[in-house]
């Protein structure tokens, strides 16, 4: 007896979504708290919802979080994206629009997971238009950020 082997044929997905369809377990959760006692803003990424626990209690008691509805965006995550390729490809301030030293950074990923970005009310409008624009990233500068940081990587 023998078997007939079907000629299947392999679809790739080739487009940009298809591409990225490989990374759709990474994600980067974003929020946003304002403390107006302390005059400051501070802006949080992980990769994982479940790290939210994790954050130094002076945020969660002094600080109270910013609706999406107050930022103006539709969601609080970034697709195929982790907080890592954020910050290997657009700096300490992960693309929002800020200089080294306007803000205080506490990077917590590898043991806590989170990545804080302290800054002052003075630059609130700023820190709401960066983070509008890292949650609306097109695919094709999400596959961009991707690229960098697996070229990257191969190279080490």
């Amino acid at each position: 007896m023998t078997k007939k082997i079907k000629n299947e044929h392999i679809h790739r997905d080739d487009s940009l979504f298809g591409l990225l369809l490989s990374y759709k377990h990474n994600n980067t959760y974003v929020r946003v708290f304002l403390n107006e006692d302390d005059a400051s803003v501070a802006v949080i990424l992980t990769g994982n919802p479940k790290f939210w626990s994790n954050l130094p209690p002076e945020i969660l008691v002094n600080y109270h979080g910013m609706k999406r509805l107050e930022i103006g965006v539709e969601k609080m995550f970034i697709k195929y994206i982790l907080p890592e390729h954020l910050i290997k490809t657009a700096g300490v301030s992960a693309g929002i629009n800020l200089s080294a030293d306007k803000i205080e950074v506490e990077n917590r990923l590898e043991d806590k997971g989170y990545y804080i970005i302290h800054t002052s009310t003075r630059y609130l409008n700023r820190v709401l238009s960066g983070v509008k624009k890292l949650l609306n990233l097109s695919a094709q500068k999400k596959y961009e950020i991707l690229e960098k940081c697996i070229s990257e990587e191969q190279e080490k």
